[in-house]
């Protein structure tokens, strides 16, 4: 589902970077030379992050000292783009793109990378690595402005609490138990979040409900008490009540509308 592999030596345009994923993404951290596609070349500079469509094999010549070749699955880039309905996002592999990344960036971008090698080694729970690469595409691609502001720890414990949200809304509603999972009181967990998210825990998770409700009203078969069953709520009245609340219009007019 996912590749990340430190890339660094020598090349020329004989050889193409192998990926076995659809998504691919060359990270530049010191190098110098092209990146060579069929539409063009396109240099490489220090600090370039470049997103790379499907079509069309990649070549590198000129030289890196140091830098990452990723590659990822489109059912990891779905979590993505349900968490960025921001066109900038679905477009973000259309055609190839970078960006330059200031030495701020830079550092964090290969820390969080660092990161991730590790978590892929280590063969983390495939939604884990989802939120992972969520976070890190929003961070790199310039889309959660908000990151930028954060500090490296301070990533990784919106990573974590992503993590843990994504695994246990479902079944969990208590707040205590995402305060215990990040290992804060439940005071200082909402100040956090409020900070860096800008809500609180019992929004986060409800958001987190409803956009599970959506997906699974749009592409499953389950009824509507189903569904209701799978989200946690004991009765369906609940769930159609918390989802016009949430959506401002009902389950059935949802429907139509899609």
């Amino acid at each position: 589902m996912i590749q990340l592999e430190p890339v660094s030596g020598v090349f020329n345009r004989e050889r193409a970077l192998q990926a076995t994923y659809p998504m691919r993404m060359l990270i530049v951290r010191e190098g110098s030379g092209f990146l060579c596609m069929n539409s063009g070349d396109h240099e490489l500079l220090e600090k370039r992050i470049f997103f790379i469509p499907e079509e069309g094999l990649v070549r590198l010549e000129g030289r890196i000292k140091s830098g990452y070749w990723l590659n990822f699955s489109s059912m990891l880039y779905a979590e993505f783009l349900l968490q960025h309905l921001d066109p900038l996002a679905k477009n973000l592999f259309l055609n190839l793109s970078y960006r330059d990344l200031s030495p701020q960036e830079s550092i964090k971008t290969y820390s969080l990378l660092d990161q991730l090698k590790k978590e892929i080694d280590a063969k983390k729970d495939l939604r884990f690595l989802a939120q992972y690469l969520s976070l890190f595409l929003g961070y790199t691609a310039g889309l959660d402005g908000y990151l930028a502001a954060l500090t490296l720890d301070e990533l990784q414990q919106v990573l974590r609490f992503r993590a843990i949200l994504d695994q246990y809304y479902r079944e969990e509603r208590a707040i205590q138990f995402y305060a215990e999972g990040m290992g804060m009181s439940v005071g200082k967990l909402n100040k956090f979040l409020d900070r860096v998210l800008g809500k609180s825990l019992t929004v986060l998770i409800k958001d987190r409900i409803m956009r599970e409700a959506e997906e699974l009203l749009l592409h499953s078969d389950f009824s509507v008490d189903q569904i209701s069953r799978i989200l946690g709520f004991e009765q369906t009245n609940k769930f159609l009540t918390s989802f016009r609340r949430h959506r401002g219009i009902s389950v059935l007019q949802f429907s139509r509308l899609v």
